[in-house]
């Protein structure tokens, strides 16, 4: 399954070629529950680098979350120190559902100095 959504998604992300990849990170214990990112998974099978700028503290599960409790959630991901923001920016997540999750990182990394951050999500 992993080579089918590879082969789309390196089609899909082509166009961002001079962008600097970035992926929405799993929290801690969902990584440790999982043992793998599945979009750093994807983004890897389509042949592309990632950099690896944010990191997650625990939280509810935005899944557990309804709309309201999603936007009024303290932003729970930061910019590891020590790294450079680049300019261009594409930021990958899995799942858009309300795009708070996805837009407040953006905001997040325009903050410390990105000055053109699209975004990218898998499904929506």
């Amino acid at each position: 399954l992993r080579k089918v959504f590879a082969s789309f998604l390196s089609e899909a992300l082509k166009k961002y070629k001079e962008y600097q990849f970035v992926v929405i990170p799993l929290s801690p214990d969902s990584y440790a529950n999982r043992g793998i990112n599945q979009v750093e998974g994807l983004v890897e099978a389509a042949g592309f680098e990632y950099l690896d700028l944010l990191e997650k503290r625990e939280e509810r599960a935005s899944s557990s979350k309804n709309r309201s409790e999603r936007l009024g959630t303290e932003l729970p991901f930061f910019i590891k120190s020590g790294v450079t923001i680049p300019k261009k920016i594409l930021l990958i997540d899995d799942i858009y559902t309300t795009g708070a999750t996805i837009n407040r990182v953006k905001k997040l990394l325009e903050e410390a100095g990105a000055k053109d951050v699209k975004t990218f999500s898998l499904v929506r």
